[in-house]
């Protein structure tokens, strides 16, 4: 088998990048995450960056036209001869449907994360990110020793606009009205499989790993 494509679906909060980042660790594989692509082209400050921090920081969704071709310039040719992880991608129908046309004859797997509306609120709404290294906190779960403050470097950490209570609340509305017809496509699949995002991070990578399990031969 080559190419495999594992897509990662669940709402905002689910832990879709961290399960991510712990399959490709584990797997090898590329990680292409269109939130970090998103919010790469907003740090930038392009017209085109501009454009997505205003729809981001509003919790909606970037237009699907958009995101697919960030998707395809990612994905296309032998850029990902390992295989890739997509996170955070397909989101909307349109979206599924442009990945079924541009990837078809891979061998592809979709995991669907859920998780508890309440406690995805308290996950968005608690979290809190390291602008130096990259570490996230979350003030109900997981806080730093030091509130406010990053433990491994010491920078001051901060709350995402689009993680703000109300903003948070919002993106999860736009989930549930655009997302979960993505979850009906492919529900009814044999390649598609559902891991309790509940669980402690260790617990729901354990059960991801046994679900691919059956789909994929390189898990070992």
């Amino acid at each position: 088998m080559s190419h495999p494509i594992i897509v990662l679906l669940g709402a905002p909060g689910a832990g879709k990048g961290t399960q991510a980042r712990k399959l490709v660790d584990k797997l090898n594989l590329a990680h292409l995450s269109t939130g970090d692509v998103l919010r790469e082209a907003v740090k930038e400050g392009s017209e085109l960056g501009k454009q997505v921090k205003e729809i981001m920081e509003a919790g909606e969704l970037v237009p699907d036209q958009l995101v697919s071709e960030i998707v395809y310039e990612k994905i296309s040719g032998d850029k990902v001869q390992q295989g890739v992880v997509l996170d955070g991608y397909p989101r909307t129908l349109n979206q599924a449907e442009f990945l079924e046309e541009v990837t078809s004859g891979k061998e592809r797997v979709v995991v669907n994360i859920r998780v508890d509306s309440e406690k995805l609120l308290q996950r968005l709404s608690g979290r809190r990110d390291c602008p130096n290294c990259g570490t996230i906190f979350n003030v109900h779960f997981s806080p730093p020793f030091k509130e406010d403050f990053c433990d491994l470097c010491g920078a001051r950490l901060i709350q995402r606009k689009d993680d703000r209570n109300e903003v948070a609340a919002e993106r999860l509305r736009v989930y549930r009205e655009e997302t979960e017809p993505v979850i009906e496509f492919y529900s009814t699949r044999e390649s598609y499989f559902e891991a309790d995002g509940n669980q402690d991070v260790m617990d729901v990578f354990e059960e991801i790993i046994e679900g691919l399990r059956s789909d994929l031969a390189e898990v070992s």
